[in-house]
C-alpha cells in the first residue's frame, strides 16, 4: 500500500517533477482571465471619449493624468455625455529598419481612432502630407485658444491632379508649452497641436483642449521635487 502521509520531502520531490506542469497551467489560467475580462469589459463609445496622442519618438502619458481629470471633469459642464479623457502615447520613429511608426500612425487615422495629435515635427509632415488635417483657419478665426496665444502653423499643399495650391492653418505651435518638457511627458520643442480631421466629437475636443493648454501653462513643478 503507498504511504499517503504528508511529508516535506514527498511534496518538494512532487514539485521537482511536475512543477513545471503547473507553471504552465496557472500561465494559461492568468492569460485566459485577462482575456475574458478584455472582451466581457464595458467599453466607452468614441463619441463619449477624447484621446489625444502623444505622437513622437518619446513620451509618457503619466504625468498628464492630473491635467486629464481637469479636462474630463470641466469639459463635462458642457457635455455630460463624456466619459474619458485621455493622453497616449503613440511612439513615432521612421527609419529604413523600423515602419512600426507610420503604420501604427496610419491605423489609427484611418479607423479615426484619435481626437487629437500633440505631434513631433516628423509626425506632423505625415500628417498634412496625408491630409489628415482638420483645417483650424475658421475656429481659430472664431476665437478657439486666442486667450492662450499659440502660433499659429500654416502649410501649403499641392493637388496632385491639377497642381493647384492652397495654404490653410494645420495646427498650433506648442514651443510655449515648457510644462510638457519640464514634467517629461513630451518635448515640445519645435512640436505641434493638431486635430484629425475624421475625429468623433470635435466640438467637445476643442473645449477639452483649451482645458488641457490653460492647465500646462498654469503648471508649476512640485515644490519637494524642486528642492531635491
Amino acid at each position: 500500500m503507498p504511504d499517503t502521509r504528508f511529508s516535506w520531502r514527498g511534496l518538494l520531490e512532487h514539485l521537482r517533477k511536475f512543477g513545471v506542469i503547473y507553471l504552465i497551467g496557472i500561465a494559461v489560467c492568468l492569460f485566459g482571465t485577462n482575456l475574458l475580462w478584455t472582451m466581457t469589459a464595458p467599453t466607452i463609445p468614441p463619441e463619449q471619449s477624447v484621446i489625444v496622442y502623444l505622437a513622437a519618438g518619446y513620451s509618457n502619458p503619466e504625468p498628464l493624468n492630473g491635467i486629464a481629470d481637469e479636462m474630463l471633469k470641466e469639459t463635462q459642464k458642457i457635455d455630460s455625455t463624456l466619459k474619458k479623457v485621455e493622453f497616449q502615447s503613440l511612439q513615432y520613429i521612421e527609419s529604413e529598419k523600423d515602419y512600426s511608426g507610420p503604420m501604427t500612425l496610419l491605423a489609427k487615422l484611418s479607423v479615426g481612432e484619435g481626437d487629437a495629435f500633440l505631434a513631433s515635427r516628423q509626425v506632423m509632415d505625415q500628417l498634412v502630407l496625408g491630409g489628415a488635417l482638420l483645417p483650424l483657419d475658421e475656429i481659430v478665426e472664431n476665437g478657439w485658444m486666442k486667450q492662450f496665444e499659440l502660433e499659429p502653423y500654416y502649410v501649403t499643399v499641392e493637388d496632385g491632379e491639377t497642381g493647384e495650391k492652397s495654404t490653410y492653418l494645420a495646427g498650433l505651435k506648442i514651443d510655449t508649452l515648457d510644462a510638457l518638457s519640464e514634467m517629461d511627458a513630451f518635448r515640445n520643442e519645435d512640436a505641434f497641436l493638431a486635430i484629425p480631421a475624421n475625429g468623433t466629437n470635435q466640438d467637445t475636443t476643442l473645449h477639452a483642449l483649451e482645458i488641457m493648454v490653460d492647465a500646462l501653462q498654469r503648471w508649476q513643478p512640485d515644490i519637494q521635487q524642486s528642492v531635491a
